[in-house]
């Protein structure tokens, strides 16, 4: 399944209010009532969440839901990666609870040089 495949079956789902969407990004609100559905098709494209509901963020999760505003103990992420492509999708639940906002995101780098190893090149100079 591509990521574009992926989003067409997100949206499928009964959605309160669609908020953006690009060929790499899709944000929108669901009720906690579609909860349990969103969990079996995220699942199936990413696998378990990589930061579940109620526990705290790990290291990695930290790093990656970073650049896109942080993942809490309350919050969901799923995350895999192919290569120099990064996807995620991080689930917020509202503090009422009866939404909850639902970001997917597809980043993909610009080169080999990423990470550490890309910052140190980028400080000494090397590509």
């Amino acid at each position: 399944m591509t990521f574009q495949d992926f989003l067409a079956q997100i949206q499928t789902m009964k959605v309160e209010e669609f908020r953006a969407q690009t060929e790499e990004y899709f944000e929108a609100v669901i009720s906690r009532e579609g909860l349990d559905p969103l969990h079996k098709i995220l699942t199936v494209y990413f696998g378990p969440p990589l930061k579940p509901e109620g526990h705290s963020p790990s290291g990695k999760a930290n790093r990656h839901a970073k650049p896109h505003g942080g993942i809490r103990k309350d919050q969901t992420m799923y995350f895999r990666q192919d290569g120099e492509c990064a996807e995620c999708a991080l689930l917020w639940p509202w503090g009422g609870g009866s939404r909850i906002t639902i970001k997917v995101i597809q980043s993909k780098s610009s080169g080999p040089a990423t990470g550490l190893s890309g910052f140190l090149a980028t400080l000494f100079g090397r590509k």
